[in-house]
């Protein structure tokens, strides 16, 4: 593998050069026009292309002399269509050229953008940008990133990149309170309409934290800078019960502009599920089926707001504050039927859980930045962020067994409470036009304080703990890290970027105040990019990074949910964090109408965290208990794809294949539990655009996989979205179904050994939440939609750097 990476790198020096043409652009005024869209044609083929400097400058390439067709455009300015001859010095300079203003084209007076493409391939990363999804409407953030390319949402909600689940998830780019200890539960409450766009990093440099062993997943957030009082509302009702409303304002005026994001949101979402499990211990046989139906859901509301203040022109300073309160109320209704060795019915017992949840999270920051002699790219910022959760979680359960007289009644009281710092600089010193070094430094402090208690209700009404399920546990975290980048060439087509992080963490346990387990490491994280830009039409990437998946609160804490007493999921406080070097090589190829790019990756992880299961004996009884451990190594090998095309003006396609293959080696006091998973991703999103609206039909499949004790079968789903803009363009109204067919069923055949001797299986059955219908309304105050881009179609190219 790294032989073909250096090889592939050392093929960049061979390349032949290019002939070069260049010219001015310039209106009526004889004043320069930046951005214009600058295209080489050699027949109806693309050859090569540029945008237009702030003097209104290009230079493009050209594969060899010849004869060729130049085209020059710019919005609201007539299209300059040029025959001309590329000599055999392979140098033409154009001079002053001049573009005259379309009389026919009438600009309103309002911000004239391009319109964002629902997928964007930058250099590091894929932007993903929400607004352009019409099934995203009145969804939340977990929603959302089911649609992202390579990445995956179980049903329960757990995020994996390229199938991995040990993936970063920031908020504009930093740890926050908005995703917490429990990422799964805290991607459902943060509602869709404040979200932005959601960049997908798979390979991060050294800038970015060294923590996600598959990469980073950044979500960022809505923040508004036009001139005057602008703004953006929505209201959405669905079924199953699904009722919101949000606003997105600025208002801007000379160097001070206030932003606010609103959100409320209050559903309910029925689920539920089957399983039958099995024992064959030594002496005996016996089976139970548990029934599970769940009813989830509350109310949540994200206030943000905050204040951009120019200091000066090369100085300002930003802060913002975010409040985001919820109240959920979850019932979850379980019935088992034990049955003996020969299927008979021995015992029927059924356990109702009444929980409700409060939860407020705080965060406040700060960013400073200063650019230097007017030069954008020549900067330093400074960042400092705190917030704080009080997360709590009361439940009454009771449990029936019929044919037994008296009830058993328990209460369990779990409160959890977190508080963070975040400081962090970063410097960029250009060097020239290709060339630059970053320095940064950052330090993150964490800190959780989790307070479980279980009480059983006895018959005279007073409580008794239990000693096993009583526990306090606290988890503290603290992360310093610095790093150092260098960008630049080894020929004009030629750039690579070469980085080191270093990172210590302190980590220290604490459990029923006595046991305390305290760890202290440090590690380097280097990181390389190689770019080779073939012509400006496509270009080849190389590069490889080092990561740290360390373990958090959840994998720490020695355990968390009492609602069904056969099915524990704890955590391990011995687990150690594991290490992943990845490498990753992409080729990206622009069409007049589209894109593709296409991908191969490798990762090698080391200490791998895996979540086994295991039967144990408590009360003369069987249960079972999940939790994570340390196992040796895994390779993992894959394949990406992704293909943006515009067929026809009302017709554009957007497809994601991810193929990988995952080999894991390891065992746990003397059991294998090794894998192998041959599994794959895909997503294909059609856009049509008909009557002045447009549908969207999104199919998305996860494919079957295998984990050291567990197959889940694959899954299969549909959503539908429809939109149409009214009020004359001021607003839009749109309808999406999420899970047409209702089939987004987790289907897993879990086997293993018991404690004790003897084997276990489990044949099941969870669906999360049912199909899910929204009817949403957006209004636009002082805003028009933005406007189609330049480019020819869907992801094709729009004259841009790549």
């Amino acid at each position: 593998m790294l032989k073909f990476f250096f090889s592939t790198c050392l093929s960049f020096l061979a390349f032949a050069g290019f002939a070069q043409i260049s010219g001015i652009l310039l209106d009526e005024k004889n004043q320069s026009l930046p951005t214009a869209n600058v295209v080489l044609y050699k027949g109806d083929q693309i050859m090569a292309g540029a945008s237009t400097d702030l003097d209104g400058s290009f230079q493009i390439k050209s594969p060899a002399p010849g004869s060729y067709r130049l085209e020059i455009s710019f919005i609201a300015y007539e299209k300059l269509v040029r025959n001309i001859s590329i000599p055999a010095s392979q140098k033409l300079d154009l001079g002053r050229i001049g573009l005259k203003p379309d009389k026919s084209s009438v600009l309103e007076e309002v911000n004239v953008v391009g319109e964002a493409k629902l997928f964007e391939f930058e250099q590091d990363k894929r932007v993903f940008n929400v607004a352009k999804d019409i099934t995203s409407v009145g969804s939340n953030a977990s929603d959302i990133l089911n649609n992202l390319p390579s990445v995956a949402v179980d049903v329960e909600g757990n995020v994996s990149l390229r199938g991995s689940g040990n993936v970063r998830i920031l908020i504009n780019g930093q740890p926050s309170a908005l995703v917490g200890s429990d990422p799964a539960a805290a991607l459902r409450q943060l509602q869709g309409n404040v979200i932005e766009k959601i960049e997908v990093i798979t390979n991060p440099s050294a800038r970015y934290d060294a923590e996600g062993e598959a990469g980073i997943i950044n979500i960022v957030l809505k923040k508004q800078d036009r001139a005057g009082l602008n703004g953006s509302f929505d209201l959405s009702a669905g079924y199953p019960d699904l009722y919101g409303a949000g606003a997105t304002i600025n208002y801007r005026k000379n160097k001070l502009n206030f932003f606010t994001n609103l959100s409320f949101q209050y559903n309910k979402s029925p689920g539920g599920g089957k399983s039958d499990q099995k024992f064959n211990l030594p002496d005996t046989a016996y089976s139970f089926i548990r029934e599970r139906n769940q009813l989830r859901g509350g109310s949540n509301a994200t206030i943000r707001f905050g204040a951009d203040y120019q200091l000066n022109d090369e100085q300002s300073i930003t802060g913002s504050f975010l409040v985001r309160p919820s109240l959920g109320h979850n019932t979850v209704d379980l019935n088992y039927r034990d049955l003996d060795a020969n299927g008979n019915q021995v015992r029927l017992i059924n356990r109702f859980d009444d929980e409700t949840e409060t939860q407020t999270a705080y965060e406040g920051s700060i960013n400073w930045q200063k650019t230097f002699n007017g030069d954008d790219k020549h900067k330093w910022t400074a960042d400092f962020r705190y917030s704080v959760e009080d997360d709590r979680e009361q439940s009454t359960i009771t449990q029936d067994t019929l044919g037994r007289p008296g009830q058993l009644i328990q209460l369990v009281d779990n409160l959890e409470y977190q508080s963070s710092y975040l400081f962090q600089t970063d410097y960029v010193h250009p060097l020239g036009e290709k060339k630059s070094y970053e320095l940064g430094s950052r330090a993150t402090l964490r800190t959780i304080d989790n307070d479980y208690a279980l009480d059983d209700v006895l018959s005279d009404g007073s409580l008794l703990a239990d000693p096993v399920f009583n526990n306090r546990f606290n988890f503290i975290e603290n992360v310093y890290a610095a790093y150092g980048i260098y960008n630049g060439t080894l020929r004009e087509s030629v750039t690579y970027q070469l980085g080191l992080r270093g990172e210590i963490t302190d980590l220290t346990t604490e459990v029923q105040n006595d046991t305390v387990n305290q760890r202290s490491y440090a590690n380097l994280f280097p990181s390389a990019f190689f770019t080779y830009k073939i012509n400006p039409l496509s270009d080849i990437q190389v590069s490889y990074s080092r990561r740290i998946s360390r373990p958090g609160f959840r994998t720490l804490a020695p355990f968390f949910g009492f609602s069904d007493n056969r099915n524990f999921y704890s955590g391990n406080p011995a687990v150690n964090p594991e290490f992943t070097d990845s490498y990753e090589s992409g080729y990206m190829r622009y069409f007049e109408k589209g894109s593709l790019y296409s991908g191969i990756y490798y990762r090698h992880r080391t200490g791998v965290i895996e979540r086994i299961t295991i039967v144990e004996e408590r009360n003369g009884e069987e249960f079972t208990r999940f939790f994570p451990i340390n196992l040796a190594v895994q390779d993992a090998y894959g394949l990406e794809f992704n293909l943006q095309f515009k067929f026809t003006k009302w017709y554009d396609l957007n497809a994601n294949l991810n193929l990988f293959r995952a080999i894991t080696v390891g065992d746990y006091e003397g059991t294998n539990f090794g894998a192998v998973n041959n599994s794959s991703t895909a997503r294909l999103i059609n856009r049509f655009n008909f009557w002045k609206s447009d549908l969207q039909i999104t199919f998305n499949m996860r494919g079957a996989n295998q984990s050291a004790q567990t197959r889940s079968l694959g899954i299969y789903t549909l959503d539908l979205g429809w939109s149409k803009d009214v009020l004359k363009g001021n607003g839009t109204i749109t309808l999406a179904v999420r899970d047409l067919f209702n089939n987004r069923i987790r289907r897993y055949y879990t086997n293993g050994n018991v404690a004790n001797g003897g084997t276990f299986d489990t044949f099941g059955t969870f669906q999360w939440r049912q199909r899910q219908i929204t009817l949403n309304f957006n209004y636009r105050l002082n805003q028009k939609k933005a406007r189609p881009d330049r480019s020819s179609g869907g992801g094709g190219y729009d004259g841009g750097e790549f």
